[in-house]
């Protein structure tokens, strides 16, 4: 395992925007190897789906085959036909084609992504959840500052 160059990767999903901290990815590729549908490819860092809010894979789409369901966006296989229109049209190059389209689906039948839950080092998370993290961390800080400051009188 090796570890990559620190950068953020940003996506605005809808409400919120998920992150991969490719600086935290160690290259495990445990988030690729337990996708259920194989939608993560790995490329010195996950690429997956980041079911954006503009969605232009769902309107590159002739067969009506992508859909919006509890905001991911997901491919409905029976009806795709792998013209491959919308793998040109994902900006984040996270849709492959075989035989049909082959993206994440963002486990939209679960609470939380697989991906996520697997992640050894959190290099996957939603922005939401590391702000909170880092505020709380901050908060904790001033906490120990100030106690300090009171009881140095």
């Amino acid at each position: 395992m090796h570890q990559v160059k620190s950068f953020l990767l940003l996506a605005i999903d809808g409400e919120k925007m998920v992150v991969v901290n490719v600086g935290s990815c160690i290259g495990c590729r445990r988030c690729e190897r337990s996708c259920p549908i194989n939608g993560i490819t790995f490329n010195e860092f996950p690429i997956k789906c980041m079911h954006c809010d503009r969605n232009p894979c769902l309107y590159a789409c002739p067969e009506n085959a992508i859909e919006r369901i509890n905001n991911k966006v997901v491919v409905i296989k029976d009806k795709c036909v792998g013209c491959g229109l919308c793998a040109l049209a994902c900006p984040f190059g996270a849709i492959r084609i075989d035989g049909v389209a082959i993206k994440c689906n963002g486990c939209y039948k679960r609470d939380v992504e697989i991906c996520k839950e697997v992640c050894p080092t959190g290099a996957i998370n939603n922005l939401e959840e590391i702000l909170n993290n880092k505020i709380q961390n901050t908060v904790n800080k001033f906490n120990k500052l100030y106690y300090l400051y009171a009881n140095a009188k």
